[in-house]
């Protein structure tokens, strides 16, 4: 059977005017999840919640 695990993120609200150097960091950080192999779930409220297949032990 399939199993997962799940990472809940806090929404870092930064502060600054560069709104595109705030979309940048953010994408930087969404890539690294992607590639620990984290799959964008939901958000909620101030969270954001990923999944990922978790390894056989």
């Amino acid at each position: 059977m399939t199993q997962y695990e799940y990472k809940v993120v806090r929404q870092k609200m930064k502060l600054g005017f560069d709104y595109d150097k705030k979309l940048d960091e953010l994408e930087a950080e969404w890539n690294q999840l992607g590639a620990e192999g984290w799959k964008f779930c939901t958000a909620a409220s101030d969270v954001l919640i990923f999944m990922r297949e978790r390894e056989a032990h």
